[in-house]
């Protein structure tokens, strides 16, 4: 038993807080950059590193650096949180970067690291829409941010794309996808924008395009970004073949991956655990040696809605063959009066095997998928 769980492989999510400036749109747990407050919090990421050492014993597929900016590590600091870790050879290792920190001199201290792919949050290629969402950079700045990237030999990038912007239509946001095509990125990440109630523009929520804007918005992204050779694989991410996010694909897949850092949360079978979204009380945690603080082990039906709520995410869909093995149990025995409505209203379709979304329910999925498991 403990042979088969140190051989099984594992993911590793990393969260970085801070941030030079906290973006309009932004509600995930972020603080002001300085300098002294990153050292010492590398610091105590190194030290929870060990308080689960047992766990990283196992092999690492992926590692996501995710924030909060990232990239405000130094080369040392990524190696010295990654030092000592057992990462497969051919691992992925993600960092999130702000387009402002692509210089020559960073990246070529990022190649001495075994950073191998780029997620960039770039969000849009139009300056006013750039300004409204608080970012510091520009159209014009990204095309030589992304050739500097690819002098530097990074050949794996991914561009954030945020759609359903005030003022936007179809013909805006096809003037950004153009635009980011002739960067020609592996991958691009397309979120439709939301206000929640805590961020800074949270009172602009009422300046937002209605809802048959946003569905054309995101069936436009689909069809086009399919006719540019890129594969539709989740929801809302596309990738030339080859290049899907193998780090996301645990997420959707519930395969496990541990997090650390302030307000990370990670999943171990069949345990979920969230680290305080308090950097205090984080760093009061790793003192005391905490391990998987807030952590809920899931009732099996639990573990079942989790897989289809993620799974269902992929455009592949749940293949019926592998849900059998994994819960012992068919899915249709389950939720067969479900699925059969789902079907027959033309939001779900079951084809050779696999159970997936149909694309008109794409847009809809949160509402499809809750029918289904609800």
């Amino acid at each position: 038993m403990e042979q088969d769980f140190q051989a099984s492989q594992l993911g590793l999510y990393i969260h970085i807080p801070f941030c030079l400036t906290k973006c309009g749109y932004c509600s995930f747990f972020t603080l002001p950059f300085r300098q002294s407050s990153l050292y010492e919090y590398v610091g105590y990421i190194e030290k929870e590193k060990v308080l689960y050492r047992y766990q990283l014993k196992r092999p690492l597929a992926t590692i996501y650096f995710g924030g909060g900016t990232p990239s405000l590590l130094s080369a040392e600091q990524i190696m010295a949180i990654l030092e000592g870790l057992n990462i497969l050879p051919d691992a992925e290792i993600t960092l999130e970067i702000n387009p402002l920190q692509i210089t020559e001199q960073y990246l070529k201290a990022l190649k001495t690291t075994p950073v191998n792919r780029l997620s960039i949050g770039m969000q849009s290629m139009n300056n006013s829409e750039l300004a409204w969402l608080n970012r510091h950079h520009n159209m014009e700045q990204i095309i030589d941010k992304i050739a500097l990237c690819r002098k530097e030999n990074f050949n794996n990038i991914s561009l954030d794309l945020i759609y359903g912007l005030p003022n936007s239509s179809v013909q805006t946001v096809q003037q950004t996808v153009d635009a980011y095509l002739k960067l020609q990125p592996e991958h691009i990440s397309c979120y439709l924008l939301t206000l929640d109630e805590d961020c800074p523009l949270a009172d602009e929520i009422d300046k937002l395009p209605n809802e048959d804007i946003l569905a054309e918005q995101y069936e436009y992204l689909c069809s086009y970004l399919k006719q540019a050779g890129y594969t539709h694989y989740e929801i809302s991410n596309f990738a030339i073949p080859g290049f899907e996010s193998k780090h996301n694909l645990r997420y959707w897949k519930s395969e496990d991956y541990l997090a650390l850092g302030v307000s990370a949360s990670g999943w171990i079978y069949p345990m979920r655990y969230q680290n305080p979204v308090d950097i205090n009380a984080y760093y009061e945690n790793v003192k005391n040696r905490v391990i998987f603080p807030q952590k809920e082990e899931l009732s099996n039906q639990r573990i079942i809605q989790d897989y289809l709520m993620m799974g269902l995410r992929l455009r592949e869909g749940i293949n019926l063959q592998e849900f059998n093995e994994r819960f012992q149990i068919p899915l249709m025995e389950i939720y067969r009066e479900q699925i059969n409505k789902l079907i027959k209203i033309k939001m779900l379709t079951l084809q050779e095997g696999n159970l997936a979304l149909t694309e008109q329910a794409l847009f809809v999925s949160n509402r499809v998928i809750g029918d289904l498991i609800l």
